[in-house]
């Protein structure tokens, strides 16, 4: 139990390098931006605004891509499953439904009694850099300690 007097739940995030890119280029394109809009508002002129406006345009898109790519990637796990959240989509699995968790080149491998498996992007190779094997690890003890979990 934690200090909410929940259940805990053991979360992991996109770590290293590719998590502060994805904060540090949205900033600095933005940044620019604010540039562009300040010389627009010194000497106002459509050349100006349209260099004011592309840039805001493009932090924008940046901050959309990195949050949707990297950001909001998350594993949970807890007392109620495990919740993978990808690019691509959202995975819940129920803790009884692991038959073993391997870690491959796309992250951690959730494999199915049925034969299926479930990938963990915020485990891969680009999320930790060298901390993967770690963060495997500790992924391993947590579902080792959990009830009813007849996973690796």
């Amino acid at each position: 139990m934690d200090d909410q007097g929940g259940d805990s739940v053991s979360v992991w995030r996109v770590g290293g390098a590719a998590r502060v890119a994805g904060y540090a280029i949205p900033a600095v394109v933005g940044v620019k931006a604010l540039f562009g809009w300040a010389g627009w508002g010194s000497s106002p002129g459509a050349e100006t605004a349209r260099t004011a406006g592309l840039w805001s345009g493009l932090a924008v898109g940046f901050a959309l891509f990195f949050w949707w790519a990297i950001l909001r990637v998350r594993l949970e796990v807890g007392p109620d499953g495990i919740v993978a959240v990808n690019p691509w989509g959202t995975h819940r699995l129920a803790l009884d439904e692991v038959a073993s968790v391997r870690l491959g080149a796309w992250g951690a491998e959730f494999h199915h009694g049925d034969g299926f498996k479930t990938t963990a992007y915020a485990l891969s190779e680009l999320a930790a850099g060298t901390f993967q094997d770690r963060r495997f690890a500790e992924l391993q003890a947590v579902l080792e300690a959990a009830p009813d979990s007849s996973s690796q």
